[in-house]
């Protein structure tokens, strides 16, 4: 029995017995290495400048360039990031203000951009079309053909009939062309804008006259200004005097 307990401990015990460490020796190691013959590699140069100059050896990467937008990315964040450091100094925000505060910048570009073509789409005057307003009833035509052609007096009286004041306008400044065009004051084509129809009037009255209902015009309609009754018959007393204006005998 206590030969079987020795037997039982040596075999599940014995790798814990301490043992004396292997130590190899440094000097036949030494004697094996200073014993082989060490040779010198040797390269063939023309077959080395052979593979530089062959492509498919070429491991280098292009850099490219970065674009204008990482350019302009890069830049905002290093002006936003030294703003942050000025407002805040060495103050440390947490993880979901970071996030918020490295993206506000991109969002307030977005939204200056947006609103900069929001402001040329609603006032640029040299839009040849124009798009009918949202309140207008009554369909609209290509300006060439209302100011060649068009009964342009009873669009006239069906938009005030129908109190589409806006629209109204519209028409009046239409109208206004296409007399200055009869008078010979402007050479109405398609694609002029109304400062160049400015800019060709001569007579010091009609073109400040013809200015002033230009404003006003623009102002309405690409500017989605609502007109009471009360304000359109203000508005189209200026266009009345325009109107005066060009008949024949008028000071102009």
């Amino acid at each position: 029995m206590i030969k079987f307990l020795l037997f039982f401990n040596l075999l599940f015990f014995g790798n814990f017995i301490p043992q004396e460490p292997v130590v190899a020796d440094s000097t036949e190691i030494a004697e094996n290495i200073t014993d082989e013959k060490l040779e010198k590699a040797d390269f063939d140069s023309d077959k080395i400048e052979r593979y530089k100059s062959e492509k498919a050896f070429d491991y280098l990467d292009k850099i490219e360039e970065d674009s204008w937008w990482t350019r302009l990315k890069r830049w905002v964040n290093l002006k936003w990031n030294a703003f942050l450091q000025w407002l805040f100094g060495d103050y440390q925000t947490n993880a979901f203000w970071s996030a918020v505060l490295q993206a506000l910048p991109y969002v307030l570009l977005v939204l200056v951009l947006g609103v900069i073509t929001w402001l040329f789409i609603r006032l640029n005057p040299g839009n040849a079309v124009m798009a009918e307003p949202i309140t207008g009833k009554v369909n609209l035509q290509k300006e060439e053909e209302l100011v060649k052609r068009a009964d342009i007096s009873s669009l006239i009286n069906q938009a005030i009939s129908e109190e589409n004041y806006r629209l109204a306008v519209r028409y009046l400044y239409l109208k206004s062309l296409r007399l200055l065009d009869q008078t010979e004051h402007i050479s109405y084509r398609f694609q002029k804008t109304n400062e160049d129809y400015i800019n060709e009037i001569k007579e010091t009255g009609i073109k400040e006259q013809f200015t002033k209902i230009t404003r006003l015009y623009d102002f309405i309609w690409y500017g989605d200004f609502p007109l009471s009754k009360e304000r359109f018959e203000k508005v189209d007393r200026e266009f009345t005097e325009m109107e005066n204006s060009l008949k024949p005998g008028s000071n102009g």
